[in-house]
Formats: C-alpha cells, sequence, structure tokens
C-alpha cells in the first residue's frame, strides 16, 4: 500500500500542530534560520525568543507570538520554524 500523496504535508500540519501544544507560555523558542521580512530581520538564529503569546485553538493556523529584541515588534510565529524550545526550568527539546 502506498501513501497518499499529500502524505508528507498532512505529516508537517500535524508536528506543527503537536509543537504548537507542547510549547506553553513563558517557554522559550530559537529559531532553525534568521526571520527576515522585506530586508529587515526581525529575529536571530543566535537566540531564544520567550513566548508571550499563542493563537487561539479554534484559529485555522497556529502560531506563537515573541518579541524582537532587534525592533522591539510583537512578531508572529509559525511553530515550523522553531527549531528547539525550553521550559524555564528545563534543558533545550528539539524540535
Amino acid at each position: 500500500m502506498t501513501e497518499p500523496k499529500d502524505a508528507p504535508q498532512e505529516q508537517q500540519v500535524n508536528d506543527s500542530l503537536s509543537l504548537w501544544q507542547l510549547i506553553q507560555l513563558g517557554d522559550s523558542v530559537r529559531l532553525e534560520a534568521d526571520l527576515v521580512v522585506e530586508g529587515k530581520t526581525l529575529l536571530s538564529v543566535r537566540r531564544y525568543y520567550e513566548v508571550i503569546g499563542k493563537s487561539s485553538p479554534e484559529d485555522a493556523f497556529h502560531c506563537l507570538y515573541v518579541q524582537s529584541d532587534l525592533t522591539g515588534e510583537v512578531v508572529e510565529l509559525f511553530p515550523g520554524f522553531i527549531a528547539d524550545y525550553r521550559s524555564p526550568d528545563e534543558p533545550p527539546h528539539q524540535a
């Protein structure tokens, strides 16, 4: 039996949702790469960012909110961009 064509995409969605559910307010996240929007770096891969908000479970897209140390802006972050995360009293978890 072969997997449906869209199985990898479905798996990515499931993985992102699972990660979104695991990460709590106050946890810290680190990105896979710098987040650059319109030529401006908003978040750096070199540091962890505290999760200050989460989208509603009813929203179509699940995201986390962190504050940029570079611009001061609150940035919407999708779970697929996260390399690892940690709770305040735990070592990092690989995403």
